[in-house]
């Protein structure tokens, strides 16, 4: 029925059927009553409305289009949390929207969540995005997560099945944030019928390995080293999320050393770092396709090197 939903969302791209304008409340506490009272989730967009260029885009592209409007009529409640520069708030709703930055530790705009209608963080995405199938994708696993709370309370006899379910959807971005979700599957299932454990064994074994690459910060090769011990004993659903992890960092790694490079050794230094990120693409066809487009770019190091007077990142 999800899929469904997602599907019947994103075909809304090219019927764009009218819709009423959608109603963007500002008070976070009257959000969550609405909420509650309609049975939908709360749809909170953090913009700074009078300096936020892609937070404008984003609106006027997608959150304001009639298809949008059409997507969410069931499912959300709007609430814009508004932080401007030269707009003048109400000394209330402006201190509302700062406490909510901070609780929901906003470190983007524009940025956009999904919460519950007791206000939980469900997962959302951060970045001016400007096409209605990249926002539904972006929000698709928290309402899915929504989906499964709301099935846990009207399917007594199955809660501790769908709070599991929950609690294995729950995005990876957000799930420093699910202790209540942990909370509520201890009450339901405290011997573990459902196996949720083995979830919450693997979140503790994600959230030990950020802790540890903090030692290792100024080490590229013991970041490494620490990305491959993980990997060795990477416990059910986390090998793909250590292989990203790992993926981006070379990456990010070899552009920095892309930019600074001065020799022609130095770009194969880069290249070197590009090929071993390659590595973590466990699809063999992806992978291979990946290394070949690899080394036509790199086909001629020499043309990468940066050239005389362009600036060069400390």
């Amino acid at each position: 029925m999800i899929k469904h939903w997602f599907m019947a969302a994103v075909a809304a791209v090219a019927a764009w059927a009218p819709a009423e304008a959608a109603e963007w409340m500002t008070d976070f506490e009257a959000a969550k009553a609405k909420a509650a009272q309609e049975n939908k989730a709360v749809l909170v967009d953090f913009t700074g409305s009078d300096w936020c260029h892609f937070c404008n885009v984003l609106r006027r592209r997608v959150l304001d289009t009639p298809a949008f409007e059409e997507y969410g009529a069931d499912k959300f409640v709007y609430l814009e949390v508004d932080l401007p520069r030269t707009i003048r708030l109400p000394e209330k709703l402006l201190a509302q929207n700062n406490a909510m930055v901070k609780q929901y530790e906003v470190g983007g705009f524009p940025t956009v969540l999904l919460l519950d209608e007791k206000g939980h963080a469900l997962g959302g995405f951060t970045g001016g995005l400007t096409r209605l199938p990249d926002v539904v994708k972006s929000l698709e696993p928290a309402w899915q997560v929504h989906c499964l709370l709301k099935a846990a309370e009207i399917e007594p006899a199955r809660r501790a099945e769908h709070l599991a379910a929950a609690y294995a959807l729950y995005p990876d971005s957000h799930r420093k944030h699910n202790g209540w979700l942990q909370q509520l599957l201890e009450e339901a299932d405290p011997q573990n019928e459902s196996g949720w454990h083995a979830t919450r064994a693997a979140e503790k074994q994600m959230q030990q390995l950020q802790v540890e690459l903090q030692d290792y910060v100024m080490s590229r090769h013991a970041v490494v080293a620490c990305y491959d011990r993980y990997l060795e004993q990477a416990l059910p659903g986390n090998r793909p999320r250590i292989l990203a992890l790992k993926s981006r960092y070379l990456n990010g790694v070899s552009a920095i050393m892309l930019r600074r490079a001065r020799t022609v050794e130095d770009v194969l230094a880069s290249r070197a770092l590009q090929l071993q990120a390659a590595e973590c693409v466990e699809n063999p066809t992806e992978r291979e396709e990946l290394i070949r487009r690899i080394h036509e770019a790199y086909a001629h190091p020499e043309s990468l090197l940066p050239k005389k007077g362009d600036y060069v990142p400390r």
